[in-house]
């Protein structure tokens, strides 16, 4: 068994009686984070399957009257993607401006200019592209964001329907599958 730490980030701030309820439902310690960033309650879960354990805490955090809108994803600076890939920080910094190497660095996901932070995923993806090594993606990253993109498509669901199916008609069913499929 593994033990796995995450972040529900909910849409709305976290009231006192929100997190009476939270921990009414909730059989182990969560950790109820708000302020005017983010609002998010952190998980400490034991077990063999990562998704199932966050499938599990959205439901208690659902439960509880709160909307999920992500599980946190794995942020990383400049300095942290120049550890990871055994590059200099002004190496880091010059692939991030275009300066070097073929350029469309991934676009931060959160963050402001003077302290961007990339989505790790994203970063090691391009960087294999560009240099040809392997950067370690586990399949945490990939669960959370298909988990993400489900979350994604709930929210358009509550008012967008009709855009909704589209989509995932399009993306999942036949359109895309059958474009993308080997022949």
């Amino acid at each position: 068994m593994s033990i796995y730490q995450f972040r529900v980030l909910v849409r709305d701030p976290i009231s006192d009686e929100d997190t009476d309820r939270l921990v009414e439902r909730v059989p182990d310690d969560v950790a109820v984070e708000t302020g005017p960033k983010a609002h998010a309650i952190g998980f400490d879960r034991e077990g063999d399957d990562l998704l199932e354990l966050i499938l599990d805490a959205l439901t208690q955090v659902v439960d509880a009257g709160l909307e999920p809108v992500a599980i946190e994803d794995e942020l990383v600076t400049a300095a942290d993607i120049a550890e990871r890939t055994g590059r200099s920080r002004q190496s880091i910094s010059m692939l991030i401006a275009g300066d070097r190497g073929p350029g469309g660095f991934p676009l931060p996901a959160a963050g402001h200019p003077r302290s961007a932070l990339w989505r790790w995923e994203d970063v090691a993806q391009w960087m294999e592209q560009v240099d040809g090594r392997s950067y370690d993606i586990d399949g945490e990253s990939r669960i959370i964001a298909a988990v993400n993109g489900a979350l994604s498509m709930r929210a358009l669901a509550k008012t967008r329907p009709r855009d909704t199916k589209r989509v995932f008609h399009d993306v999942v069913g036949r359109r895309l599958t059958r474009a993308t499929t080997p022949r």
